[in-house]
């Protein structure tokens, strides 16, 4: 009988569990957009937001930002959940006492002073999840499509694709950037789509093919079509035009 009444008990929990995205919405989102491309941004930003007349930051500036600034990037990621979670409480309570040190100078210098947010300790709870897992949801929205090792195989046997496998660990941040700037960008994006098939793998925890060692990250690997010849390793970040550039050199390599 207990157990019955244990289950019904964690089925109202469930039931009744604050939504992070719910907290955003009725506590944020009149203030903070959801995603604008960072090269959208970054050009408003130089313009001192006379172009897109922002509010605040965007919900995926702060996701990258709070991930990037905010505790320890080496833990795993409830741990600096918890720790996102207590910045947050302090934050919220009173801003003007806590500077908006996660965001860059040239983003504060465009916003005033953010008044305080009433929120409790489950609302905080389910934020920072939410905060913090937003970008990475974005990059798998806005992005090119990303493939287990083995289905890209598959596809690039069958139509003829180079296979990339785009190298990262989790705390890294220039793999960040180089998300966040350069693999969503539409142009990036057709290039990938029409000639490559992406993997991305998390190199703390998974191996890379055919004995390839690996680079710092991020790192991008270039297997043929035939899933045997390795075409390039290149390490490190770049912007969008000399990432089109690598796409092209890899693709004329294949050729020969």
């Amino acid at each position: 009988m207990k157990r019955v009444i244990l289950f019904v008990m964690m089925g109202w929990t469930a039931l009744f569990a604050v939504s992070g995205e719910e907290v955003f919405k009725t506590k944020c989102a009149s203030c903070h957009d959801n995603y604008i491309p960072q090269t959208k941004l970054n050009v408003n930003y130089e313009h001192n937001n006379s172009d897109l007349k922002l509010k605040a930051p965007t919900l995926t500036e702060l996701s990258f930002r709070l991930k990037d600034q905010v505790g320890d990037r080496t833990l795993d990621a409830e741990g600096q959940k918890f720790e996102i979670e207590e910045w947050l409480t302090k934050f919220l309570k009173d801003p003007a006492a806590n500077p908006k040190t996660i965001l860059p100078k040239r983003t504060r210098g465009v916003f005033g002073d953010m008044p305080s947010v009433k929120v409790n300790e489950d609302e905080v709870e389910a934020l920072a999840d939410y905060m913090y897992d937003y970008a990475e949801q974005m990059m798998v929205k806005h992005g090119v499509k990303r493939y287990s090792y083995q289905e890209a195989l598959k596809i690039a046997k069958q139509e003829g694709k180079i296979i990339v496998i785009e190298g990262f660990i989790p705390y890294c941040r220039g793999c960040m950037w180089m998300d966040r700037n350069v693999m969503v960008e539409p142009e990036v994006k057709a290039a990938l789509e029409k000639d490559f098939v992406l993997v991305k793998k998390n190199l703390l925890i998974e191996k890379l093919p055919l004995g390839m060692k690996r680079l710092g990250t991020p790192s991008f690997y270039f297997i043929g079509s035939d899933g045997k010849s390795i075409l390039e390793m290149v390490e490190g970040t770049g912007t969008i035009e000399e990432f089109l550039q690598l796409l092209q050199s890899v693709k004329e390599k294949a050729k020969r």
